[in-house]
């Protein structure tokens, strides 16, 4: 969370987008709901990946397409619940906008932005539990979250992840078949990676049943909500993306409960 918050106040800062600042409870200029979703979707993305069994070095990118993917459910909903604030509209989250158009007019590099954050997060703290686990070191445990978080954030910041989410130094920045491509590619390699190495062979135990809980939660949430708020630019997409994460999930599920049963009845 505090990841995200101080990465979300520097997309604030630079201009990028705003919140809505009529809310109680914020972190700089987010709202601290926003970050509580943002942890959530990062915890629940990481005991999957791990729970599928995926090599180390891949599951910072299966944590990053997973959270990416609910991300188009989610933020859709959030541009267009529009509210009238001192005469102005705003919604609970607006971009100031470099092109028309993109994913129901959110910037594509919004989204592979998501699946950055998540994968350099991700890979930061798989090295800070591998530190740990040769040290065995209190203070390492305690640093190494602290020091994961100036990773992130110096890395968000890096050439790379300019190019990562608008093909910089290809194409200039804030371009919208730039951004179009490297989020295509992003995708691309993050699910051939989840799909070519996760394991399906073991069942989902009850203490960890929020992994695929709370994401098909979320789908629902946010397609419930654009319906209530006739926010109809969203309901196809956030239909079409939570059809695909949900059947994804509930097979999941489904592999591992036909493994668990094998085991008990192998005849």
């Amino acid at each position: 969370m505090l990841t995200a918050g101080i990465f979300e106040n520097i997309g604030v800062f630079a201009g990028t987008y705003y919140y809505s600042l009529d809310r109680v409870m914020m972190f700089g200029k987010v709202p601290l709901s926003i970050l509580f979703i943002e942890g959530a979707i990062f915890y629940v993305s990481m005991i999957l990946v791990e729970h599928l069994k995926l090599p180390k070095w891949a599951i910072p990118l299966g944590v990053g397409v997973l959270a990416s993917i609910q991300d188009l459910t989610l933020d859709p909903t959030s541009v267009f619940d529009l509210h009238i604030i001192n005469g102005v509209s705003e919604g609970q989250w607006n971009w100031t906008k470099y092109y028309e158009g993109g994913y129901v007019n959110i910037p594509f590099s919004n989204f592979s932005g998501w699946l950055t954050m998540m994968v350099f997060f991700a890979a930061a703290v798989a090295i800070g539990r591998n530190w740990y686990n040769r040290s065995h070191k209190n203070w390492v445990a305690v640093a190494y979250p602290l020091i994961s978080i100036v990773v992130t954030v110096l890395l968000l910041i890096t050439p790379i992840n300019q190019f990562l989410l608008f093909g910089v130094p290809f194409a200039s920045m804030n371009s919208k078949i730039a951004e179009l491509v490297m989020l295509c590619f992003n995708y691309s390699i993050s699910l051939f990676i989840l799909i070519r190495f996760a394991k399906h062979n073991k069942a989902i135990e009850r203490k960890d049943a929020l992994m695929i809980t709370i994401p098909v939660f979320l789908d629902l949430y946010a397609l419930v909500n654009a319906i209530i708020m006739g926010i109809t630019e969203a309901i196809l997409p956030i239909v079409i993306v939570s059809i695909i994460h949900c059947t994804y999930l509930i097979w999941i599920y489904k592999k591992g409960q036909n493994t668990l049963s094998k085991q008990v009845n192998p005849n």
